[in-house]
């Protein structure tokens, strides 16, 4: 298959509320969108590594400029067979997941739609439709935080997702475990704890029965978090550490975790996300899929990968609709009765945007022809 274009757009958008967590509050988000095209086909992504960098190295602008850059050039006017071909024409930039997702993803919803079939078919999914879980992030008093849990459960969730950090945690999950005695509660630590200054404090997080403790250690680390969960009887679950499939092989291998958090733009795409669902599989290691507050064109992409097998937990892709006022996508994603979402059978991206809506939320914009040149707002 050729590229013989790719348009990136740099797309800023903002929450009802700030989304607070270990790492600070976020008033909104900055976007890479991506369209790639070969021949009347397109395919279109979504990339999200939040508007600083906090949760990781990449960022809105940062993706942009080294996808504008770096690989976008790289790439235009070549023919790719495979995305491990397309991958491999990528690795001369070293690192930076978040942007080669941009390109990768697009390059797959460009594949499904060439062939003209769903993109989770393409993927191999298994499933019709996937459960998801709520999320809460810090809040401003604990009364606020089980009110907010209790309108999760009341709407049929079925698991609730914490963000805790320092002052925010073991007393905090009293006060829940107080009114929510059974419910299946996980907490994510977004890598804000010491193995050596708070272990204690997590050992005692096992009297709360959590269904995980997502990422408590530094990101990249898979020694301390392999102690610690020889250390408790709560699973481990690994997030900002697995970026890409050896260190899924290397955490099977050593014992740090028993699930890991795939998401599709932090692992650098839909092969690696695919790799690393096999490896876990081989290895007894259960998988759900996260997400990184993207709008329904990148959340509706996790939900194909979310129907593959070994996804065996609800994922965090609820519908833009809760985080976002404004829309910007043709159609979108909508939570069925029983917190499930149907996996698209739509050719191609699952969604895609409304260019009119889209384009007053761009901010930047660049875009490659076959022969090489570059236009940009």
């Amino acid at each position: 298959m050729r590229i013989d274009s790719i348009e990136l757009y740099l797309v800023e958008n903002r929450f009802y509320r700030p989304w607070r967590t270990a790492y600070g509050s976020d008033e909104g988000n900055c976007v890479l969108i991506t369209r790639m095209r070969s021949g009347d086909h397109e395919g279109w992504s979504e990339t999200s590594a939040l508007s600083g960098p906090n949760y990781s190295y990449e960022y809105g602008e940062g993706m942009f400029i080294v996808a504008r850059r770096f690989l976008a050039p790289a790439l235009i006017g070549r023919s790719f067979e495979s995305a491990r071909e397309l991958n491999a024409a990528m690795a001369h930039v070293k690192g930076t997941p978040f942007a080669k997702a941009g390109i990768e993803i697009a390059w797959w919803t460009l594949s499904a739609d060439i062939a003209g079939v769903p993109l989770g078919k393409l993927l191999g999914g298994t499933a019709s439709s996937v459960e998801v879980g709520d999320g809460w992030g810090i809040a401003d008093s604990y009364d606020e935080l089980i009110e907010n849990i209790g309108k999760s459960f009341d709407a049929g969730y079925q698991r609730v997702k914490l963000k805790i950090a320092h002052g925010w945690d073991f007393d905090m999950l009293a006060a829940v475990r107080s009114v929510f005695p059974k419910q299946t509660i996980h907490v994510d630590c977004n890598a804000s704890y010491s193995f050596k200054e708070d272990l204690a404090l997590l050992r005692r997080l096992d009297r709360f029965h959590l269904a995980m403790i997502e990422q408590p250690f530094q990101t990249g680390d898979l020694y301390y978090h392999a102690k610690f969960q020889a250390m408790i009887e709560t699973p481990v679950c690994l997030d900002e550490t697995i970026t890409a499939p050896w260190q899924a092989e290397l955490a099977a291998e050593l014992g740090s975790c028993r699930f890991v958090n795939i998401k599709p733009a932090r692992v650098g795409g839909l092969q690696n996300t695919l790799d690393i669902n096999r490896i876990c599989a081989e290895a007894g290691i259960g998988c759900w899929i996260g997400g990184m507050l993207e709008s329904d064109i990148g959340k509706a992409v996790c939900v194909e990968a979310a129907a593959l097998p070994n996804m065996v937990y609800p994922h965090d892709i609820t519908p833009a609709s809760v985080s976002y006022p404004t829309c910007m996508t043709d159609v979108s994603l909508a939570l069925n009765p029983d917190c499930t979402l149907d996996v698209s059978t739509r050719p191609g991206a699952p969604v895609r945007p409304d260019m009119e809506k889209m384009r007053k939320m761009i901010t930047a914009s660049a875009r490659f022809w076959d022969d090489g040149m570059e236009w940009a707002i």
